[in-house]
């Protein structure tokens, strides 16, 4: 739909002969293939991304940083300035992304990650400026979404720890409010239910403030589990900073991975390769979905709303390395 809409408009990156192919298949429906002349909207060439504050720099933090990498890298190729910011103090970025709207100083804006404050969305939508979530997706309004596709990367992780003899498995995860994370853990239900295991309310670890989704979170996480009277065998975290804080905490519990408990991850960030052992998890190309998301914008500046896909799904793939071994024997 986006194709045809930019063919027909003759807006956009499109090639010759796919937009002659579009007017001759037009024609031959008796399509109208003159545009409808709008009033004229001044461009300002910029596009904002935004994330929030607390998520650290976008330098430091091993996922976002990268998420934002893809989104300039396109939206540079499609000769659009690129404004980072971040958002805090709800009555001041308000008021900037009021006056950015007002005077069109950008032509579309990205949010980046689901504790972006819903306040701040539903203002955007009532002022009708092109925006794309990545790394969240609500319901109402439908605001054009890119997500992993956390269930089934979830899913993958389980089977292969219950392919490896494991059933005793643990979860460790962040708010469930936060969209990635609960699908995360549906995808660890579902395999588990999936065999034939059950799905244990003693083997979870979740924390409510996403200051928790952390390396300390998840080193507390892996204290607390370990020291139930029926111990995990391996653990699932929701993403590698919980896991290298869980593979953290085995030597002073004595206990030796993935000797004793095998750990997976999901995200695949750079330091999952520098453990020792190296990290077993879920890779997602985190930047291919800031090329996604830019797309995804750029479409809406040039078609509107009905010319995008609501959501867009990123695969997965699940890496083994050697934090994951066989069950060990009682």
């Amino acid at each position: 739909m986006s194709t045809v809409s930019r063919a027909l408009n003759r807006k956009g990156r499109i090639s010759e002969q796919t937009r002659q192919r579009v007017f001759d298949i037009a024609r031959e429906l008796e399509y109208p293939t003159t545009p409808i002349q709008a009033t004229p909207r001044r461009r300002s060439n910029t596009i904002g991304i935004m994330f929030n504050r607390h998520l650290r720099s976008l330098v430091s933090d091993p996922f976002y940083g990268l998420v934002m990498v893809g989104v300039e890298e396109s939206l540079r190729q499609d000769g659009y300035h690129v404004l980072f910011s971040t958002l805090g103090e709800r009555d001041e970025d308000m008021a900037a992304i009021c006056g950015f709207a007002s005077e069109r100083r950008v032509d579309g804006l990205i949010l980046a990650g689901c504790d972006v404050d819903r306040e701040y969305i539903d203002r955007i939508v009532s002022l009708e400026i092109p925006l794309v979530l990545v790394d969240n997706n609500i319901i109402s309004p439908k605001v054009p979404c890119v997500m992993t596709d956390n269930i089934t990367g979830a899913r993958e992780a389980v089977d292969h720890l219950i392919d490896l003899g494991h059933e005793d498995i643990a979860f460790v995860s962040g708010p469930m409010t936060h969209s990635s994370l609960y699908e995360r853990h549906q995808g660890y239900r579902q395999a588990l239910e999936a065999r034939g295991l059950p799905v244990r309310q003693e083997l979870s670890v979740i924390y409510e403030d996403v200051l928790d989704f952390s390396v300390e979170g998840g080193f507390a996480a892996a204290m607390r589990l370990m020291n139930r009277s029926k111990k995990p065998t391996a653990i699932f975290a929701a993403n590698d900073s919980l896991a290298l804080g869980v593979m953290k905490a085995m030597p002073g519990l004595g206990l030796a991975v993935p000797g004793d408990v095998s750990v997976v991850g999901f995200d695949d960030v750079e330091a999952a390769t520098h453990t020792s052992p190296p990290l077993t998890t879920v890779r997602v190309d985190k930047t291919d979905l800031g090329r996604h998301a830019a797309r995804l914008l750029s479409e809406l500046i040039d078609g509107g709303s009905e010319c995008v896909p609501y959501k867009i799904s990123v695969c997965t793939e699940l890496i083994v390395r050697g934090s994951t071994g066989p069950r060990p024997t009682e």
